[in-house]
C-alpha cells in the first residue's frame, strides 16, 4: 500500500474527515486531487480539480464521470490541454459540483488506470484509487437560525421619569424596527436561494476569450497565446456537441468532425485552416505576422458565433 494512503487511513480511524487535499503515487504516476471548500453552504459550488502526472511514455485512462459524483451534481466540467513538465507530462480536470443536500456529503474514490510499457510488467494495467472526500454542507440559513446559547440573562428594570411619559409614536418604534429586520432577512434569504442561471457554451467562451485578449499573450508568448486560442474553441465545440475535442489531435479531431458531420464542408474547411495554422505556431516554431494574429482571432470569434464572418479566402 502507498505510504501516503496510510497515512489518511490512520487520520479516518482517529475519527476525522479526509483531507480537502489527497496525493498519492505509484511507480510513473502521481495523483493529486483537490476538493475546496471543505466546508461550505448548500447554495455554493464545490470544484473538484483531479491532476494527473505521468512520466513520458506512459499511458493513462483517466476516469470518464458523468452528470453526477456521489451526493453532488457535476454543472461544468473543463480539461486544460494537457502540459508538459521536463520529463512528466500533467493532465488536469475540473469539475463545478452542487451538492444535493444538507449534511456530511461524500464524493466516492477515484479510480486511474496506466500502462507502463517501460516496467517488468510491461503491458499489464495498474490502478491508482483515491481516497473518498467528506464534505460539510450547511443550509443556506443555518448561521443565521438563532440560538438559545445567544440568549442574554433579563436585564433589571430601567426607572422611567415620572414627569415624561412616553407617546404611543415611540413605543411602535422598536416593533418597527424589529419587523425591518424580519423582512431584510427574508428577502436575504431568498436572494441566496435563487440559483444563478448557469451560462451558455457561448457565453463561457466569449468570457474565456475576451479574458485571453485582456493579457496581451500575443506579444509576450505567442506560443502559448495559439494553445490558449484554440483551447477556446475546441472546449466551444465540446459543450455544444458530442465531440471530445480536448482530448484528440487536430487530425482525430477534424476526422471526427466529417464523420458525424457536425458542421457543413465549408465550415469543416475553415475550421481546418484556423487549427493546422495554430499547429505550425505551437509545433513549427512558426512566427505569425500581426494580420496573421488578426484573422485567427476573428475566425474564433466567428466559430463561437461571436461575430460574422466573410467567405474564406
Amino acid at each position: 500500500m502507498d505510504r501516503r494512503r496510510e497515512q489518511v487511513d490512520e487520520h479516518q480511524k482517529a475519527g476525522g474527515f479526509s483531507p480537502a487535499r489527497f496525493e498519492i503515487e505509484r511507480g510513473p504516476v502521481r495523483v493529486i486531487v483537490e476538493a475546496s471548500p471543505a466546508k461550505a453552504r448548500l447554495s455554493d459550488q464545490i470544484t473538484l480539480t483531479l491532476r494527473i502526472e505521468a512520466a513520458a511514455g506512459v499511458q493513462v485512462r483517466k476516469p470518464n464521470l458523468k452528470g453526477s459524483i456521489g451526493d453532488f451534481v457535476i454543472r461544468d466540467f473543463r480539461q486544460p490541454l494537457p502540459r508538459v513538465d521536463e520529463d512528466r507530462e500533467i493532465f488536469e480536470r475540473v469539475y463545478a459540483l452542487e451538492p444535493t443536500k444538507t449534511g456530511t456529503l461524500s464524493i466516492p474514490p477515484l479510480r486511474i488506470a496506466f500502462t507502463d510499457p517501460r516496467g517488468q510488467n510491461g503491458e499489464a494495467e495498474s490502478v491508482l484509487e483515491t481516497e473518498p472526500f467528506r464534505i460539510e454542507i450547511e443550509s443556506v440559513v443555518a448561521s443565521e437560525t438563532p440560538s438559545l446559547a445567544d440568549l442574554r440573562p433579563l436585564a433589571p428594570p430601567v426607572p422611567v421619569p415620572a414627569q415624561r411619559t412616553p407617546s404611543l409614536w415611540w413605543s411602535l418604534v422598536p416593533l418597527g424596527a424589529v419587523l425591518a429586520a424580519v423582512v431584510w432577512l427574508i428577502r436575504r434569504r431568498q436572494r441566496r436561494m435563487v440559483e444563478a442561471a448557469p451560462l451558455s457554451p457561448r457565453e463561457l467562451a466569449r468570457d474565456e476569450l475576451e479574458r485571453l485578449l485582456g493579457r496581451d499573450l500575443a506579444e509576450t508568448d505567442v506560443k502559448q497565446f495559439y494553445t490558449e486560442l484554440t483551447g477556446i474553441v475546441r472546449r466551444y465545440i465540446e459543450r455544444s456537441t458530442q465531440v471530445r475535442a480536448p482530448e484528440q489531435t487536430t487530425e482525430e479531431f477534424l476526422h471526427e468532425i466529417a464523420e458525424k458531420e457536425t458542421f457543413s464542408a465549408d465550415e469543416s474547411q475553415r475550421l481546418r485552416q484556423f487549427l493546422e495554422s495554430a499547429d505550425l505556431v505551437k509545433f513549427a516554431a512558426y512566427r505569425p505576422r500581426g494580420e496573421d494574429i488578426d484573422e485567427s482571432i476573428r475566425r474564433a470569434r466567428h466559430f463561437l458565433g461571436l461575430d460574422s464572418v466573410e467567405a474564406a479566402v
